[in-house]
């Protein structure tokens, strides 16, 4: 007789399980708008069967789990395709940002005032004498100096929110992992106990999701529940344990930051946070020191480390005494130029041994160095020597390395140099980072002594020059030439920016690259010329920070260009001389900068930095937009996997309700029966 209220059991078990899919299917509904909500069903299956004596009982059916409907390799997609939208999320708005600085070429930019500045001096030509025009001058002059300085001013601050919201950023990664650590050791604990804890699950995955946004990810769940989060090879989370990220200055002295790993030993060491905001805002900023002396950040390298090198042998006393005679012309000319020299002596050759000093800025006693030199009465040299010499110098870090050789014999003198020799030579000099030039007879430029290498082989493999000093007339002329070569490899190597993936840094460098030789050029060309009084022309424009070279932010007009009778128009002291001014003038179409294989005037040259710009913004926008429909696409395939549809939601709750009220009435029936059978059968 006991077995005869299984039917009542199977009704029960149906009525339960539907009950319980009806509330899955209510809370599926009620986080309809809930973000990140994964929607979820009750999986029913077969109850287990019991035994009764030699009876097999069915019991209906039960709720095997509440399963989240969620797909793991389209999460993987949507949150590789949101990590790059970041990245390049982060390079577009700080493009944007940048071209609202210049504002060109819609608003009154740079272009505007230099050319402005341009025409004042070609008014001055037309006038040399008139204050009024001076006075234009000054005011064009004073209104480009003002521009520089808050366009220094203006990508300071850029710079420095960036820098600020990257710290910021590395606290939001440190605030998702502590979260997500957190929920780890919910989840663990709640699967331990035989649940399925699906919003704990949708919470970490949201959390993820936003955390992909910001730096790499990689994810492995675990057996126990708990998922492990991994960024550059690390883990940032493990189980219910969370490693932190910090923003620390990127190099000595930087103001910049970098993320670093904290480990829980203390130590703090590089990781690679792959690409995704933090790296765009990154490269945005410039991976490069935030030191106000950085040339990495901008700063105009004029740096020049200038070794003059004499060959004492009896075989060049003649063009001892030439260079002894122009050896002024060739220190004033380099400090015309506005370089930041360092000057070094080395003597070699007859039967002294190498000799070498270091003078600095100190010009004076380098020249009376220099005019205390006498010949040799030995011929022959060691040229290696000069080179151990040279190389064992103490040099600043980043300096521009020159090495001007005069001597009328070949490399080695009367001693044949093979090929592996010489060959040992550019080696050492290309690896030291030193621009050799040659200042010697025309019979060893190319071929040397008894067949073997001329001095070319040398100065082309590290980008000197060589200078016939022997058959020259006018040395001066000669001597001018070298500090303009000088002066034109470092603003080659000033205006050569290698190819990055940093933004604003790269844009400091060609902008101050572009003002540090626009204004040297103008100083130089002002300093040779002469006022109204008939005194020499003084410089123009000066640096705000003395110690620092003249760039955005650090530039103003000389003091002593308040009296204008101080603009110097004139080569001489003479009204209607105008070449000064036409010379400065005509600086607009000058090709003054060579860079990256262009030989380009000032114009050109700021046109080609907004032209990048541009070229840069139109990537950068269109990379976003197309991850931004990579993201919609990825997003929407998941959404169809794992979000919640009131259709499909409506059409379950049908069901539901119509098995629900089936078990219902099987119970009713049961109910009736037994009623029946006790009442009516149990009364008689």
């Amino acid at each position: 007789m006991s077995i005869s209220f299984f039917g009542f059991d199977t009704a029960v078990s149906g009525l339960t399980a539907n009950q319980k899919a009806l509330e899955v299917t209510g809370h599926n509904v009620a986080n309809l708008a809930t973000p990140g909500f994964s929607r979820q069903s009750a999986v029913m299956v077969s109850a287990a069967t019991r035994r009764y004596g030699n009876w097999y009982v069915e019991m209906g059916t039960d709720v095997q789990q509440i399963r989240q409907i969620r797909h793991i390799f389209s999460d993987n997609i949507y949150r590789t395709e949101v990590n790059k939208l970041g990245y390049w999320e982060s390079r577009s708005k700080a493009i944007v940002d940048l071209q609202s600085i210049f504002g060109e070429p819609i608003e009154e930019g740079f272009q505007v005032v230099l050319n402005n500045f341009w025409d004042s001096f070609q008014e001055l030509s037309k006038a040399p004498e008139s204050l009024t025009v001076r006075a234009l001058v000054k005011q064009r002059a004073d209104s480009l100096a003002q521009y520089l300085n808050r366009l220094g001013t203006q990508l300071n601050k850029l710079q420095a929110d960036i820098n600020n919201e990257i710290k910021v950023r590395i606290d939001e990664v440190n605030e998702i992992t502590k979260k997500i650590a957190a929920l780890n050791v919910k989840i663990m604990s709640a699967e331990a106990a035989g649940n399925l804890p699906n919003d704990y699950y949708d919470q970490r995955n949201e959390l993820c999701d936003r955390l992909a946004r910001l730096v790499k990810i990689e994810t492995w769940e675990t057996s126990d529940g708990s998922m492990d989060i991994i960024v550059g090879g690390y883990f940032l989370v493990s189980k219910g344990e969370q490693t932190d990220l910090i923003a620390v200055p990127n190099k000595d002295l930087s103001q910049f930051y970098t993320p670093m790993l904290k480990t829980r030993s203390g130590d703090i060491i590089p990781i690679d946070v792959g690409q995704g905001v933090i790296k765009g805002l990154l490269e945005a900023r410039g991976e490069v020191s935030g030191a106000e002396d950085s040339y990495e950040n901008g700063l105009p390298n004029t740096t020049s480390d200038i070794t003059i090198a004499v060959d004492l042998s009896a075989s060049n006393s003649a063009n001892l005494d030439k260079i002894k005679a122009q050896i002024s012309a060739f220190v004033n000319d380099i400090k015309n130029r506005g370089l930041d020299y360092n000057f070094r002596l080395v003597t070699f050759g007859g039967s002294a041994a190498v000799s070498s000093a270091n003078y600095g800025k100190d010009t004076g006693s380098l020249i009376s160095a220099v005019m205390a030199l006498t010949a040799d009465t030995v011929s022959g040299n060691n040229f290696g020597d000069v080179i151990d010499a040279v190389e064992n110098y103490n040099y600043k870090e980043d300096v521009n390395k020159y090495l001007l050789v005069f001597t009328n014999e070949s490399i080695n003198g009367d001693t044949v140099t093979d090929e592996a020799d010489i060959a040992e030579y550019a080696k050492r000099f290309t690896k030291s980072g030193i621009t050799v030039s040659v200042a010697t007879s025309s019979v060893y430029h190319y071929d040397g002594g008894s067949g073997e290498k001329g001095w070319n082989a040398i100065t082309e493999k590290t980008g000197g020059s060589l200078y016939d000093i022997t058959n020259e007339t006018d040395v001066e002329r000669l001597i001018i030439k070298m500090s303009s070569d000088i002066n034109s490899d470092v603003n080659k190597k000033m205006t050569t920016i290698p190819d990055s993936l940093n933004i604003i840094s790269t844009v400091r460098k060609q902008i101050n690259a572009l003002i540090n030789i626009m204004a040297r050029e103008v100083n130089y060309l002002h300093l040779s010329g002469k006022t109204l009084r008939g005194d020499d022309g003084g410089l123009f424009f000066e640096a705000i920070e003395s110690t620092l070279p003249i760039s955005i932010g650090n530039i103003k007009v000389s003091d002593a260009l308040k009296d204008l009778n101080n603009i110097a128009a004139s080569t001489e002291d003479a009204n209607g001389d105008n070449r000064i001014a036409l010379a400065i003038a005509g600086l607009r179409n000058k090709n003054l900068i060579t860079g990256n294989n262009k030989v380009l005037s000032l114009d050109t040259y700021y046109q080609n930095i907004i032209l990048e710009i541009g070229n840069k913004g139109y990537e950068a926008a269109n990379m976003q937009s197309s991850y931004e429909n990579l993201v919609n696409q990825a997003d929407a395939n998941r959404q169809s996997v794992m979000g919640v549809s009131l259709d499909e939601e409506m059409t379950n709750m049908i069901k539901f309700k119509y098995a629900y009220n089936a078990n219902a009435r099987v119970i009713e029936v049961v109910n009736d029966m037994l009623e029946t059978i006790m009442y009516r059968m149990g009364a008689k």
